[in-house]
Order: structure tokens, then sequence, then C-alpha cells
């Protein structure tokens, strides 16, 4: 029976963050909330408002940073994204202005271009953005789509190392250093995320075989709550159920015993 709960508990924590993204579109103006439900892009989305505000932020932009939408909804862009633009002086903030400065000039832009964003995890991950410029009643909105780019500058990294190598007459290429499997995305994820206080607290409760339920009652914490925590830590690390989010918080050494 318990296992039963526990499973019900884990659908209604991926449904709840579906349900989540419908939430989030049906707040926004009407061309794109239309926008956002007809879409068929695979990449990761976040909305700014023509404050420069981030109104939007769908499961696949959490599941990227590990940043939840709670985290982010309402914060400035150039606050939780801030980050370096590849081959350019200038800041990713610079550039989401500079942008927006051509929309507001009525210049509606398609662009794009690459940049390293934070993550939850403490490391930086390069990502490719392309910019949709929306005018509504209220102004301006930027859509943003995030596409995954970490691997294509991983393995231009280790094609620079050859050919410098090649170039100085010596081999630099060293095998233990630049193994492909260093660098691929469930090692990234598996560096030890950071946790705040009660996440870990709620980590080390299901590890004691506590359901949702349970901690709510324990914590004094409302269901949604208790469920956001649970999403948070399945992001952080890279996990798919809690059962997996277990084991590998017990390879990171977040939790000790069997």
């Amino acid at each position: 029976m318990q296992s039963i709960l526990n499973d019900y508990e884990e659908h209604s924590t991926t449904q709840g963050a579906l349900h989540n993204d419908q939430t989030q579109a049906h707040k926004l103006p009407e061309p794109l909330m239309f926008l956002l439900q007809t879409r068929t892009t695979a990449e990761a989305i976040f909305v700014v408002d023509p404050n420069y505000r981030i109104v939007y932020w769908d499961t696949k932009a959490e599941s990227l940073t590990g940043l939840l939408s709670e985290e982010t909804i309402g914060r400035a862009c150039q606050e939780v994204l801030g980050g370096e633009c590849e081959a350019q002086s200038t800041s990713s903030n610079e550039q989401h202005h500079s942008v927006m400065h051509l929309a507001h000039a009525e210049h509606p832009s398609q662009g794009g271009y690459e940049m390293r964003i934070p993550t939850r995890w403490g490391k930086k991950r390069w990502v490719g953005v392309s910019n949709l410029s929306v005018q509504t009643e209220e102004g301006t909105y930027f859509i943003h789509l995030l596409r995954d780019t970490q691997a294509e500058h991983e393995t231009l990294e280790m094609a620079r190392a050859l050919i410098e190598g090649f170039s100085s007459g010596k081999d630099t290429y060293n095998r233990d250093t630049y193994n492909r499997d260093t660098y691929n995305r469930d090692t990234y994820n598996r560096d030890t995320p950071e946790l705040t206080p009660r996440q870990l607290e709620v980590l080390g409760m299901l590890a004691c075989g506590k359901s949702a339920r349970e901690i709510c009652t324990e914590l004094y914490l409302s269901q949604a709550t208790v469920r956001n925590h649970i999403r948070a830590l399945l992001l952080a690390l890279g996990a798919h159920s809690q059962l997996e989010a277990l084991a590998k918080a017990r390879q990171v050494g977040l939790l000790v015993g069997g």
C-alpha cells in the first residue's frame, strides 16, 4: 500500500510540473499564451516582460538550470541568468538589453547567441539562446528559447587541445583529462548539488521512508510546498523518481548509509 502511495505522489509531482506550465501561460497576454500553448519546439523556454522581469519559466528550463519557476518568476532576467556571451566583450545582460532596445524601437528581431548560464549545481552551462519579440498592448515581451550546447563546447575544447598539441609538435592530449565520459551530462549532474537546509531535511525524511503527507504533517508545510521541495530535489540530483534521487544522493555523499 505504501508503495502505491509513493507512486501516486511521484506522479502528482510530475503532473504538477506540467500543470504549472499551463497555469503560467494563462496569466500572459493572449498572443503569448497562444504561442506557448501551440509550440512544437523542444527547447527550454522563458519569457521576459517589458520591465525585463521573468513571467514564464517552463519545466524544460527547470531541468536545464535546476532552478524552479517559483524561484525565477518575478525576478529580473539579468539577476537569474547573469553570464557571459561567447566571443563578445559584453555581458549577457548587455546583450539582452541591446536586443530589447531594438524591439522598443519597433525593429522586432529574432536573433541568437551563445552564453554560459549559472545552474543550481554550481557550474555554468553553455546554451544557445534564440529570441523572439512579441508586441502587446502592455509593451514588448521577449520569448527566449534555450538549447543545451554544453556537449558541443566540450567537443570543441577537446579538438582545440588536440590541434594545439599537434601544432606545437608535442603530444599534449591526455586521455585521462579529456576522456569523453568525464564531460557527459550524467557526470555533470552527479556533482554534489547545492541544497537548501529545508531541502536537505526533506531528503533525509524521504530516506527514512516518510511519505509526502507525513512530511507535511511533521514540518507543518502544505502539500504543494512539499511537492515543490521534492521536485527541486529531483532536478538538483538529475533524477526521475524519488528512489533514483535517494540513490544519487548517496552516491554524492548527501546521505550516509543504505
